[in-house]
């Protein structure tokens, strides 16, 4: 039996619980990933390995306290890879995660009718490309505004930010003609809100992310953890070319989110039944066979420590790169390794969710 391993690094919370001035309480990215192991695999043993070689007691094994082992982290990678374990990580820029949101749900809504294709795509990423790199706070704080009160003045109010951003005198070269696009998304956008206000009911609510609910009954909203989760499910779907009958999820403990995790894949796998389902290069959301699901706790199982290792050691080197903080050329080698050998058309490897401009590539 196959079993995909899966946990965390750089959470945070949702995208509500931004911080001060968007800086993620220092945690800007998060990182997810999904390692599959075959049953009577060896990896107890190759790490009680490595453990000895680099002096590492014995113990649950957290990325956070391999942070000076940096070569323990990369030969962990290195040896994935050898190996050909199956890999499906989610590394995502949490603000640019914010502007995709403000795109999909402000710019180029649903009930708008667009047709998921290709130039559709292409034309999403360009719009959250621009919020990322010229929106200002302000923007931010008006969307997040209009979905921790959702109603008719704060989605105006967010519209009018969008509106004010888009027509900045400012702008030069090519991108004074996406500042022209987005101006006209946003008219597009209010018309078709009068239209839905004019039905009766919750006109805005076409305009916002809907929250989910956690344990505690509390609202929560844009869950990185739910899109990577979902997003690796798509890609496993993928790779195992829709066979996944007799797979296994093993998610590391969430108490606060499990119920939120297993209603969305329960979600993602009714997709199946869509027409028009979102245009993921990487993945595939037509699923004819679902995966089992359980939650455990790391010190349970090598495989989920093996995921801690890596999503910690992918979340941490793009955090470093992003603030010019050296990284070790080890670790900058498994890294360059791991992205090179990705392979989009059947999910494996790293997909980075960020602006387009951020991409990082295999030297």
């Amino acid at each position: 039996m196959t079993t995909v391993y899966i946990d965390e690094s750089g959470h945070s919370g949702d995208m509500i619980n931004s911080g001060n001035a968007y800086d993620f309480k220092g945690q800007p990215f998060f990182a997810l990933a999904g390692i599959a192991l075959e049953d009577g695999h060896d990896w107890e043993d190759r790490i009680n390995e490595l453990r000895s070689r680099y002096r590492i007691p014995a113990g649950e094994l957290k990325s956070k306290s391999l942070t000076v082992k940096s070569r323990f982290s990369a030969e962990v990678i290195h040896g994935l890879l050898d190996q050909r374990a199956p890999l499906f990580i989610e590394v995502v820029d949490k603000r640019f995660f914010i502007c995709a949101s403000i795109t999909s749900f402000q710019l180029l809504p649903v009930c708008l009718g667009y047709t998921e294709s290709v130039k559709f795509h292409f034309i999403k990423n360009m719009v959250a490309d621009f919020l990322f790199f010229h929106a200002s706070e302000r923007v931010l704080d008006t969307f997040v505004a209009a979905c921790l009160t959702p109603g008719d003045r704060t989605l105006r109010a967010s519209f009018a930010v969008l509106r004010e951003m888009a027509t900045d005198q400012g702008y030069t070269g090519s991108v004074v003609q996406i500042a022209e696009g987005i101006a006209h998304m946003v008219q597009e956008a209010e018309a078709e809100y009068g239209a839905q206000l004019d039905n009766g009911g919750e006109a805005w609510s076409w305009f916002l992310p809907s929250p989910d609910l956690n344990r505690h009954a509390k609202q929560v909203w844009m869950l990185p953890n739910l899109t990577s989760f979902t997003s690796i499910y798509a890609r496993m779907n993928r790779y195992y070319s829709r066979r996944l009958a007799g797979i296994r999820l093993v998610h590391d403990q969430q108490l606060e989110l499990e119920s939120i995790l297993r209603r969305g894949k329960m979600t993602v796998e009714s997709l199946s039944h869509s027409v028009d389902l979102p245009y993921t290069p990487q993945s595939d959301y037509r699923f004819e066979e679902d995966a089992s699901i359980e939650f455990a706790h790391s010190h349970e199982a090598i495989g989920l420590q093996l995921a801690d290792i890596v999503a910690g050691t992918v979340m941490r080197y793009f955090r470093d790169m992003d603030a010019g903080i050296p990284v070790s050329s080890e670790l900058r080698g498994a890294m360059m390794r791991l992205i090179d050998e990705g392979d989009e058309r059947r999910g494996y490897g790293l997909n980075q969710v960020v602006a387009t401009a951020n991409v990082r590539h295999a030297e």
